[in-house]
């Protein structure tokens, strides 16, 4: 499948989970990840991306990393677009291995000065009405520390606990009973994918298992996109281009997907 921005999938998702405030029922999260911006995802295609999410109406927008490839100058390019994204209650974003491998320093410069929250290792109170959900973060598992502690502090059982990081094999060490969604990146769904049962050799010791969609860890629910760009030929085979659309909901429920 070619790199097109015509072809991304918008995957909806309704997470019902007893800790959602009833204030914050409906509320739509969009995730993006992977986009690769660069030569095979230029800016063009970008700012189609960026339209294609706002028009969406996300109420809070998250950022799994790897915005960029391996061009410092694409760091600048991608902020400079990403600055029209656009919802109401916040834009929260982790830095991927490409990210942090290309230039680690600028991107977090470019991402604050987009007006995008960096959440690595880091974790803020989203309000709505009285209620008050947790959005964090932790940091890439191959290339910087993962401490969940500040997403932790000062919650309680009952808090609704959003978690993103770019690795998905991050969810093995998830804290028991604490984090009720993780959001994830990083595999491309394998980028290339022979019916979801075979893929190339992948950066991940448990790639089958977080390959794509949504797996249960526990009391965790686990969403790992396909993301949108390529890395090496912008071709994707059985592994879809995808953007989530996750809609809060909080009366306990069946999840439909």
């Amino acid at each position: 499948m070619l790199n097109k921005i015509e072809r991304i999938a918008i995957r909806k998702y309704n997470f019902f989970c007893n800790d959602v405030p009833s204030s914050f029922d409906g509320v739509k999260i969009v995730f993006l990840s992977d986009i690769h911006h660069g030569r095979t995802f230029q800016l063009e295609k970008l700012k189609a991306l960026i339209e294609l999410t706002n028009n969406l109406h996300p109420d809070i927008i998250l950022l799994g990393g790897d915005y960029v490839t391996h061009d410092a100058g694409s760091i600048i390019t991608f902020f400079d677009a990403a600055c029209e994204l656009s919802a109401p209650l916040g834009i929260f974003g982790v830095l991927g291995n490409h990210d942090r491998n290309t230039d680690a320093l600028l991107s977090e410069q470019c991402m604050s000065e987009a007006g995008i929250t960096l959440i690595d290792n880091y974790a803020v109170w989203v309000y709505k009405g009285d209620d008050r959900i947790r959005i964090g973060g932790v940091g890439d598992l191959t290339t910087n520390i993962q401490d969940i502690e500040p997403m932790l502090e000062g919650t309680i059982k009952e808090d609704l606990m959003i978690l993103v990081t770019h690795h998905p094999d991050y969810a093995e060490l998830l804290p028991e009973n604490r984090i009720d969604l993780m959001l994830s990146g990083h595999t491309h769904g394998g980028q290339i994918s022979f019916l979801g049962k075979w893929v190339p050799p992948w950066p991940s010791a448990a790639k089958m298992k977080y390959l794509t969609g949504v797996v249960k860890e526990g009391n965790t629910t686990v969403i790992i996109s396909n993301g949108i760009g390529t890395v090496g030929p912008p071709i994707r085979i059985f592994a879809t281009p995808q953007i989530w659309e996750i809609t809060l909901r909080c009366t306990v429920h069946k999840t439909i997907y």
